[in-house]
């Protein structure tokens, strides 16, 4: 199954690269350049992840504290950005909220991903027949592709927590979605 992991995470980024040259559909550009996700301050988000006495962020806790204001950190970029803010703090010691809202000023536009490059990514995952398939020009995300994509390759979710997400508020209630609206879904 290793090796299995490898050819679907290898045709996922591969598919993902496609993706960003070709600028798949006239639907993606309609949206532009705006970010998928709203983004949020830090300062509204650090006070749910800081230890309660030194008020402070554990460095491990740093990229679920910025996917939490709406940043898209890919797991090797993890360690990057714990490196950088590292710097700030001292090695191996927790972080303040200053240094955190310091990075993201001057980071968080690397790491908002627009509403386009989620389109196109997914859009050529259908169009691979990865996570979907194309028919008369419709792109069709069938969710259990999309949950074993998700649980064996990259940042892993587990399954059962896949699940909660997508069946969470009934708005997926088959096993297969349109792209645009699972797009929308996500927006949410």
């Amino acid at each position: 199954t290793k090796n299995l992991a490898k050819t679907e995470q290898s045709a996922a980024q591969r598919s993902f690269d496609l993706a960003m040259a070709s600028k798949a559909d006239p639907k993606a550009k309609a949206k532009g350049k705006e970010p998928l996700c709203e983004i949020f301050p830090v300062k509204d988000v650090f006070p749910l992840f800081q230890d309660r006495k030194t008020k402070q962020l554990p460095l491990n806790d740093v990229p679920y504290v910025l996917r939490a204001c709406g940043l898209t950190i890919y797991g090797e970029e993890e360690a990057k950005i714990k490196a950088e803010v590292e710097k700030v703090d001292g090695m191996g010691k927790p972080v303040s909220l200053s240094t955190l809202q310091d990075w993201m000023e001057n980071n968080q536009a690397s790491y908002t991903r627009t509403h386009e490059e989620a389109y196109n990514a997914l859009w050529t995952l259908c169009q691979e027949g990865i996570i979907g398939e194309v028919k008369d020009k419709s792109q069709t995300i069938i969710i259990p592709h999309l949950r074993h994509l998700v649980s064996e390759v990259g940042d892993k979710i587990k399954p059962d927590t896949f699940d909660k997400v997508i069946k969470g508020d009934n708005t997926i209630t088959s096993d297969a979605i349109n792209l645009d609206d699972f797009i929308n879904y996500l927006k949410k």
